[in-house]
């Protein structure tokens, strides 16, 4: 009989420290708030002609002329490219009837390649605001035909 009192008791004590448990957990409760934002890939480029990108001495030839100031941004942690090409193939020609294409050669800072084809120069990083330099150079001529001689550069960045 004292072993069934005593299980009895044991009952009734590990019923209570059950009830204060419970009592005590509804005393506190926890939650969590995830915080996150979010940065758009944003890659942008603008070309600044000089004054003489409208004004090449076709007669005479330039030599390492500078016609343009492109400023680069980009937030992409992998880097970018630049690509430079040329709509003449690297050719400034004229509609005038005689008139002979002039080549020229183009660099853009560090870029590779040929304006024939494309420049292309690569940014391990991101950057913002960065500057970089395009030059031309061609021979002259002193037969050139009367008329104007132009040529499209097109510059693009793109985020690696």
């Amino acid at each position: 009989m004292n072993a069934t009192k005593s299980l009895i008791a044991l009952a009734v004590i590990a019923s209570s420290f059950g009830a204060s448990s419970g009592a005590f957990a509804a005393e506190y409760d926890a939650a969590k708030l995830e915080l996150r934002g979010s940065v758009a890939m944003n890659c942008t480029i603008a070309v600044k002609p000089t004054a003489k990108a409208t004004a090449l001495d076709i007669v005479g030839g330039e030599k390492s002329t500078l016609v343009g100031v492109v400023t680069e941004s980009c937030n992409s942690g992998n880097g970018y490219t630049v690509q430079v090409s040329s709509d003449n193939y690297g050719q400034l020609r004229s509609a005038a009837p005689g008139a002979k294409a002039t080549a020229y050669t183009a660099a853009y800072d560090d870029a590779l390649g040929d304006i024939a084809k494309e420049l292309v120069a690569g940014r391990e990083t991101a950057f913002f605001g960065r500057e970089g330099k395009l030059t031309v150079s061609f021979a002259g001529d002193a037969q050139a035909i009367a008329g104007v001689y132009s040529d499209v550069v097109n510059v693009v960045i793109k985020a690696k």
